[in-house]
C-alpha cells in the first residue's frame, strides 16, 4: 500500500512526464496516466480570479468528487472517483484536480454510432441502447439529480453496457426540461420518430411531444458562430489581397462527403489557391457556368496529400442595386458560406463549404470567391431514372421530398429547388441520394411548399419522369398527408 502511494505521488509530481494530456479547454485539463497497470483519468481545474471569487463559487475538483459518490450511492453507471488533490500544480499552474478510474475499452457513444452512419450500416442493437439511454436519465432523475451538459458526448459504451461519463455538470436539484431537450437535439441525427416519442413518454413532462427542440437552435447557432473563427474546426486566412475563413475539420465526418474527412491546414490552400486563381482568370478552368450573374469553374486541389474535386465560385454584381444592399448584409460568397454552415448544422446533405475569399477596399468588399466540395454524379435534371432500380428510384424522389421538408421545418424556404440544383450521388449501400448543390435559393422565410412546388415544375422537362415519381416525391414532403394515395403510372 505504502509502495502504491508513493509510486502515485511521483506520478503526480511530474504528471507530464507519465501521463499524457487528452483534452485542455483553459478552465479544465484531463490527462491519463497508469498506476499498477490500471488506467486513470485527472481533471485539473486551474485556478482563475481572486481567492474571493473562489471561496463563493467553491472547489471544481471537490464539487465533481461527491458527485461521483453521490451517482454511486444511487448506482447510476459512471467512474469511480479515487482522489481530489488541492493546490495540485501542473506546469507551473496552481489548481486542484480530481482523479477517476478510467472505464476502459471503451467509445463515447457520439463516435460510435456516427462510425455507423459513416459506413452506412445499421446500428447493431439500436433499440436495446436506446432503451439503455432512457433507462440512465430516468434513474437520474429518480435520484433527484440533473445534468446540465447531457449529450451523447458524455456517454460512454462499454461491452454494450452505458455509463455516464462527466460528473462536473451533474446537479442535485432534478431534472430539467432542458436537460431533457439537450439529449433530444443531440439523439436527432441517430433516433427515429419511434425512439423520440418513447423517450419523451418516459422522460418528459407532458404527454404531447413538443413540435420543435428550443435547445437545438442555440446548438446549430453555435457551429455557425464557429465558420467565421480561429477554433479547432476553422481558421482565418490571409493571401495576397485576399482574406476570408476556411474548413479544417470536424468531429462527426459526413456520409455524402468526402471534404468532411479530412484535416485541412492553411499551408494547403496558401499552395493551391494561387494555381486554382490564375487558372480560372485565364479561362483554363472548365466551366461550369458563365453569366452575368457569376461564373462557376471546376478544379483539382490538392488537401493534405488528398486531391479533392472542387467548385468555384465568383460571383457578380449583375443589377446595380447590388452595389447597396449588400452593405451590411455580406457578400453573396459570404452568405452562401453561411447558408452552408446552417444546413450542414442541420444535418441536410449539401454540398460542403471549403474556404471563402474576399477583397476589401476600405472595408467594402469588391470581389469575392468560394470554393465548394465538387460531388460526383448527374443532377436530378439529367439523371437516367430507368436505369434506377424501381426501389431506389422510389426511395430517391422520397429523400428529397423529406429534404425540403427538413429544411421549411427549420424555419427556411428553397426558392429555387430545381432539379439542376440537385446530385443524384450513387451509394453503394444506401442507393440514389439526393444533394442539394446550389444553397443560394435557400432564405429563411416559412414560404409553405414553395420549395417543393418549384422542383414538380422543373421535372415535368425530364422525358422519364413519371406521376408515381411525382407521387413519392409528395409523399417524401408530406408522408402524413391524407390527400395523397397511391396512383398507378399509365402506360
Amino acid at each position: 500500500m505504502e509502495s502504491s502511494a508513493a509510486e502515485l505521488a511521483e506520478i503526480l509530481s511530474d504528471l507530464p512526464r507519465h501521463g499524457r494530456l487528452i483534452k485542455d479547454r483553459g478552465y479544465r485539463q484531463i490527462w491519463r496516466f497508469e498506476q499498477d497497470c490500471k488506467a486513470y483519468y485527472l481533471k485539473f481545474y486551474p485556478r482563475r480570479g481572486s481567492k474571493l471569487k473562489r471561496m463563493i463559487r467553491g472547489n471544481p475538483a471537490l464539487a465533481e468528487f461527491l458527485r461521483l459518490q453521490r451517482l454511486q450511492k444511487a448506482e447510476i453507471p459512471a467512474p469511480r472517483p479515487s482522489n481530489v488533490l488541492v493546490g495540485m500544480r501542473i506546469n507551473g499552474r496552481i489548481g486542484d484536480a480530481v482523479v477517476v478510474e478510467a472505464i476502459e475499452p471503451s467509445v463515447q457513444l457520439d463516435h460510435y454510432l456516427n462510425e455507423f452512419k459513416l459506413r452506412g450500416e445499421p446500428i447493431p442493437q439500436h433499440r436495446q441502447l436506446a432503451g439503455q439511454l432512457r433507462s440512465l436519465v430516468r434513474q437520474l432523475g429518480e435520484a433527484r439529480m440533473g445534468h446540465s451538459d447531457l449529450h451523447l458526448g458524455n456517454f460512454l459504451l462499454k461491452e454494450n453496457e452505458l455509463y455516464l461519463l462527466d460528473g462536473y455538470a451533474v446537479r442535485l436539484n432534478g431534472m430539467r426540461f432542458r436537460d431533457v431537450m439537450l439529449l433530444g437535439h443531440s439523439v436527432g441525427r441517430y433516433a427515429t420518430r419511434t425512439d423520440l416519442w418513447r423517450g419523451w413518454l418516459e422522460l418528459g413532462s407532458s404527454p404531447m411531444l413538443p413540435k420543435k427542440n428550443p435547445v437545438s437552435r442555440r446548438q446549430w447557432r453555435k457551429l455557425v458562430e464557429r465558420a467565421t473563427a480561429e477554433n479547432d474546426y476553422f481558421g482565418r486566412i490571409a493571401i495576397g489581397d485576399w482574406r476570408g475563413f476556411y474548413f479544417k475539420q470536424t468531429r462527426f465526418p459526413r456520409r455524402w462527403s468526402a471534404a468532411s474527412r479530412l484535416t485541412i491546414t492553411a499551408e494547403d490552400w496558401q499552395k493551391s489557391w494561387p494555381e486554382i486563381f490564375n487558372a480560372m482568370t485565364s479561362g483554363k478552368l472548365p466551366w461550369l457556368k458563365q453569366s452575368r450573374s457569376g461564373d462557376v469553374a471546376a478544379a483539382d486541389v490538392t488537401l493534405n496529400g488528398t486531391s479533392l474535386p472542387v467548385v468555384v465560385k465568383r460571383p457578380f454584381k449583375r443589377y446595380w442595386y447590388r452595389y447597396f444592399n449588400e452593405i451590411g448584409r455580406g457578400s453573396r460568397s459570404r452568405r452562401a458560406w453561411m447558408k452552408g454552415w446552417r444546413l450542414i448544422a442541420r444535418n441536410v446533405p449539401t454540398a460542403w463549404p471549403l474556404l471563402i475569399l474576399e477583397k476589401r477596399v476600405l472595408g467594402y468588399v469588391t470581389d469575392s470567391i468560394i470554393v465548394f466540395e465538387r460531388l460526383a454524379g448527374p443532377t436530378l435534371a439529367d439523371v437516367n431514372l430507368d436505369a434506377l432500380d424501381p426501389g431506389q428510384r422510389d426511395m430517391l424522389f422520397r429523400r428529397t421530398g423529406k429534404i425540403l421538408r427538413t429544411i421549411e421545418s427549420f424555419g427556411y424556404s428553397h426558392f429555387d429547388a430545381k432539379a439542376s440544383n440537385w446530385i443524384v450521388a450513387s451509394d453503394d449501400k444506401l442507393g440514389a441520394r439526393p444533394v442539394l448543390i446550389d444553397v443560394d435559393g435557400v432564405r429563411r422565410r416559412k414560404w409553405v411548399a414553395l420549395g417543393i412546388d418549384r422542383l414538380l415544375r422543373s421535372m415535368r422537362g425530364h422525358r422519364q419522369y413519371t406521376p408515381a415519381d411525382s407521387l413519392a416525391l409528395c409523399q417524401g414532403y408530406a408522408p402524413f398527408s391524407p390527400h395523397l394515395v397511391a396512383q398507378e403510372t399509365p402506360p
